[in-house]
């Protein structure tokens, strides 16, 4: 048995419900702010209309007196008493004032009124012993202090509604206040009903705009979508979605033609899989034919050195520099991965900048700039940098004189997420349609034998590599030499297909 709060009309009562709610809320909040406003206004006068009425009291119980000390009457005496009474009850007892002059002269006034009934009393003893001087003049007292309380009630009236005037200013501000916020109570409230209002619009709705999508998609003819959930909305809905999740599958079962689409889908969908490995595999093997390039100028110049220093110094030094050919031979030829740890790629240099030094001793330098951090935590595609600086060596300086000072600087550096290695040198350029023509390098199949090796070599490459990526490589030149820079974003691996 399904609950009862899921119908529709039980949805309906409990969303006005739920508005009325709100409604008497709201009202309720605003009655109990008007009524803290009257306590407030309510609390600053009442001290005042007690005061009045101390003073009409006192007004009333002198006709009753003066008539029985004329006449002696019997009724009047009741009535002097019961005033009497009713004053002494009136008035509030002894307290403890701490500092404030204006309850400091009220309790004196009200000592003042229990001495003026005092001295009645006595008034009303002298004339039931009919002395009439003493009675006498002690009206003639009461009537003096009469008039003093009277004065001192009108002066602490006077004094009160002065020192009120700063409560009345704190009555509006806290009326304002109060005023404000039964302002955002009552637009809280709006928009909390409004909210309220949206969500039941959107439980009500929200099945129907479902089921209007999903008979879209049928009327395409796409019968693959996945059936409407029921038990979560409204009674009457889900046994309209429980229908049409029915009449979707039997219909389904008469379209099974469509299954060969599916089929032709994958067969598609297999063979691309296929080419795409071919294309890596070719790719891959472009690589590798690019990597196994040497510069048979550089070889046959690093050889020749190493025999004029055997010729001319002797086998000490000859035999350490060609240890270091041997090495940078070896470290060259031994390793068979394609991406290696900058590490690498440096020790490779070092070799390099042995034999450049050894090579031209007097007026070439080489500087490596490359934090100890970068070399193990990031890797590169194998032999990008020693072929840079060999271009500079071979191609950077032709026109330079023999005392021109020949400098190439090697640098690594993070700028963000991407790897920042830079081969400068301070020789005479390149044109800028050659680094047009090398930063847009044509396939393999159609360049020369030149075009794969040095520079070219290392830009045609880092496009295998990073595809997509037209920032990876960038040459900047000018008349004080030529920069390439290679930017290698750490975050995405290089595309090396199988």
């Amino acid at each position: 048995m399904k609950p009862y709060y899921r119908s529709f009309r039980v949805q309906i009562v409990l969303s006005t419900l739920g508005a009325f709610f709100l409604l008497i809320l709201s009202t309720a909040y605003i009655l109990l702010s008007t009524q803290k406003i009257q306590e407030f206004s309510k609390r600053n006068f009442e001290q005042e209309r007690f005061l009045k009425s101390i003073q009409d009291d006192l007004a009333a119980y002198e006709g009753p007196l003066m008539e029985f000390l004329s006449t002696r009457s019997s009724n009047a005496l009741a009535q002097i008493f019961i005033d009497t009474q009713n004053l002494r009850q009136k008035l509030p007892g002894y307290r403890q004032i701490l500092g404030n002059p204006m309850d400091l002269k009220e309790r004196e006034l009200y000592a003042l009124i229990f001495y003026y009934l005092n001295l009645a009393d006595t008034a009303i003893e002298e004339k039931r012993g009919r002395n009439i001087p003493a009675y006498t003049a002690i009206y003639e007292e009461m009537d003096s202090l009469k008039k003093h309380i009277n004065r001192e009630i009108d002066t602490l009236s006077t004094e009160r509604y002065r020192s009120q005037l700063g409560a009345y200013q704190q009555f509006l501000t806290e009326s304002g206040a109060l005023q404000l916020w039964n302002f955002i109570f009552i637009i809280s409230m709006s928009v909390f009903s409004v909210l309220i209002l949206l969500y039941s619009i959107n439980r009500f709705t929200n099945p129907l705009v479902k089921l209007s999508a999903m008979t879209k998609e049928l009327s395409s003819g796409n019968f693959n979508i996945p059936d409407m959930e029921t038990g979560r909305g409204i009674e009457e809905f889900d046994q309209v979605i429980e229908a049409f999740n029915h009449m979707k599958s039997e219909i389904s079962k008469y379209i099974e033609e469509i299954r060969w689409q599916e089929n032709i889908k994958q067969e598609y969908m297999q063979e691309k899989l296929r080419n795409m490995k071919m294309e890596g595999l070719v790719r891959h093997m472009e690589i590798y034919a690019l990597q196994a390039q040497m510069n048979p100028h550089f070889l046959f110049n690093t050889i020749n050195t190493g025999m004029q220093l055997a010729i001319v110094e002797g086998a000490d030094r000859t035999g350490e520099y060609m240890d270091y050919m041997a090495r940078l031979f070896r470290h060259i030829i031994r390793n068979k991965e394609i991406i290696v740890p900058l590490r690498y790629e440096i020790r490779g240099l070092d070799y390099y900048f042995y034999i450049i030094r050894v090579r031209f001793p007097r007026n070439f330098t080489v500087t490596l700039d490359c934090g100890e951090e970068l070399l193990d935590a990031y890797k590169v595609p194998v032999s990008i940098l020693q072929p840079l600086v060999e271009n500079s060596v071979i191609h950077a300086f032709k026109d330079a004189g023999e005392d021109f000072l020949r400098h190439i600087t090697v640098g690594g550096r993070m700028e963000g997420k991407r790897l920042v290695l830079s081969v400068q040198d301070n020789g005479m350029g390149i044109p800028q349609e050659m680094i047009k023509k090398l930063l847009h390098p044509q396939p393999i199949d159609e360049s020369s034998v030149s075009r794969v090796m040095g520079l070219e070599n290392v830009i045609q490459r880092l496009y295998f590599f990073y595809p997509g990526d037209a920032g990876v490589v960038d040459i900047e030149t000018g008349p004080q030499g030529t920069t390439v820079i290679i930017r290698i974003d750490t975050e995405r691996e290089p595309c090396i297909a199988f």
